[in-house]
């Protein structure tokens, strides 16, 4: 069975990997935008560059997702 890790991002405002996959989800693609979707500001700043890297991973997931449908339409 699969099972979902929820880890906290940020301990300081209580963000988890759900939250900030929401956020990016919905268009954030930088911390305070992610932090700015739920309502909060960066405080310490050590969750900065994690969320960056969740960020940068989307975006390469949009990206070889968008190469395997035009390569499967050819």
């Amino acid at each position: 069975m699969l099972q979902i890790v929820r880890m906290i991002i940020c301990v300081c405002r209580g963000l988890n990997t759900t939250k900030v996959n929401d956020a990016i989800a919905a268009g954030a693609r930088s911390p305070a935008q992610v932090h700015r979707h739920h309502q909060t500001t960066i405080n310490c700043g050590k969750c900065c560059e994690t969320v960056c890297g969740m960020i940068r991973e989307q975006a390469q997931d949009d990206v070889c997702s968008a190469q395997r449908v035009m390569v499967a339409a050819e």
